[in-house]
């Protein structure tokens, strides 16, 4: 069995994060994730896809931003769609309808302003959220091409990047003992999303040691959360770089669809699925 593809969006502001869950190709779920106690909270599942480079979390960890699409032509409705839900939910507080994969998802300033990476404008009625400036944050067609709003969002959570534009993009940060953890992206991956995070912990011009199965990594407190074959992790980086402490945290392959209603969901009547 293949191991779903993990994927997080993290606040800044609180230690709570939502975990993409892909797996089958066409079925993703949202889970909130309370980094400091490994607490979870199943939000909701997509029959779709969420192009997850166009996806962000606010800094409070209230609401979350996604671009997600089904493809195809369907009568009276879009085949792609930016959505605004209350996290770790998908249910759409604001829905912004697309008809092709141009553009699309958006993210949150540091402020928690909502940037539209195209399309819009924001509704007035999305939970009192106050849209940013059409310039607060570089537009991407996917999240990379002409244009580096991941980028952008990962700066905002601490990471540096370097000049290269787009696919080429290289973000990095500092670790104990002069290393780093370094993210890059390769394209048309086997078994990978179309654009997939490759990472690194690099001890610049001495050492390098890279970990091709994780799908996301981030510092936590003395130590990196990191995502592999379906399941997070946390460890310490020692001074050769490699992992020390491992402690694995929860796996999710043995996870099926599920049908559920979000909280505040209109149609819901005291039943949440």
């Amino acid at each position: 069995m293949v191991a779903p593809r993990l994927h997080i969006m993290t606040a800044t502001a609180s230690d709570y994060a939502v975990i993409l869950r892909r797996g089958p190709t066409q079925q993703v779920a949202s889970i909130g994730w309370h980094r400091a106690s490994d607490s979870f909270e199943l939000g909701q599942w997509l029959h779709g896809r969420i192009y997850e480079h166009r996806a962000d979390l606010s800094p409070d960890g209230r609401h979350m931003i996604y671009f997600a699409g089904k493809g195809g032509v369907r009568e009276g409705r879009a085949p792609w769609w930016t959505a605004i839900s209350r996290a770790p939910y998908l249910h759409a507080i604001a829905f912004l309808p697309q008809d092709s994969t141009w553009g699309g998802g958006g993210a949150f300033t540091e402020q928690g302003e909502v940037f539209l990476n195209g399309g819009g404008p924001l509704p007035n009625d999305a939970d009192g959220l106050v849209p940013a400036a059409n310039t607060a944050m570089p537009h991407s067609t996917d999240g990379f091409h002409m244009g580096g709003l991941y980028a952008a969002a990962m700066q905002r959570r601490g990471w540096q990047a370097d000049s290269v534009p787009g696919y080429g993009a290289g973000l990095w940060r500092e670790l104990a003992g002069g290393w780093r953890i370094e993210l890059r992206f390769e394209t048309q991956a086997a078994n990978r999303s179309i654009v997939a995070n490759r990472y690194a912990l690099v001890l610049p011009g001495k050492a390098r040691v890279d970990h091709p199965d994780w799908e996301w990594a981030d510092i936590w407190q003395d130590g990196l959360h990191f995502a592999a074959q379906g399941g997070l992790h946390f460890a310490r980086i020692g001074p050769d770089g490699q992992l020390h402490d491992h402690r694995p945290i929860r796996n999710f392959s043995d996870m099926s669809f599920e049908r559920i209603r979000a909280p505040y969901d209109d149609r819901n009547k005291g039943d949440h699925r």
